[in-house]
């Protein structure tokens, strides 16, 4: 079923992430391609976990981009619970950060049914990993700057022109 949403809250991105430097580089990264999700960043899998179940499930983030090792446990592990969980938390769609020479992480992202991306992120692996979602988008370009403005909402999503 295809959901109509008032287009007035705008879904955010959730980073798992507790690398200053890693957040710095992949939010601005983000910005840089046009994105205007709101990035919320965490740093451990319990504080993620919950952020989403407290979440209202029409805030709940449209990416969440889930980094390796976050303060002593596997970023992986909040995918894991993620599938576990009801909809629409099992829903969400995932990315996972994966450092770059880290075979084992990105055979469990694989198993987990989530695509990867190595870490230093590179903008083309980001935006190709985000067009795999599926998800609806909306492009526009600002008068002011003449840059693309990009918003993405969840998969199934109609979007009014």
């Amino acid at each position: 079923m295809r959901s109509r949403i008032a287009l007035t809250v705008l879904p955010p991105f959730l980073l798992l992430e507790d690398s200053y430097t890693d957040v710095q580089s992949i939010t601005a990264l983000l910005k840089r391609i046009g994105m205007v999700n709101a990035v919320r960043v965490i740093g451990s899998v319990a504080e993620a976990q919950r952020y989403l179940t407290d979440c209202p499930p029409s805030r709940l983030p449209v990416i969440v981009f889930i980094g390796a090792q976050v303060r002593g446990m596997h970023g992986l592990e909040l995918l894991a619970w993620m599938r576990q969980q009801s909809e629409p938390i099992a829903g969400v769609a995932a990315i996972a950060l994966i450092d770059h020479a880290d075979a084992p992480e990105e055979l469990q992202a694989a198993q987990l049914g989530v695509a990867s991306i190595a870490k230093p992120v590179e903008m083309r692996a980001l935006i190709a990993a985000m067009k795999g979602l599926g998800l609806a988008e909306r492009a526009r370009i600002d008068v002011a700057t003449l840059t693309v403005q990009v918003e993405l909402w969840p998969a199934g999503t109609q979007l009014d022109r």
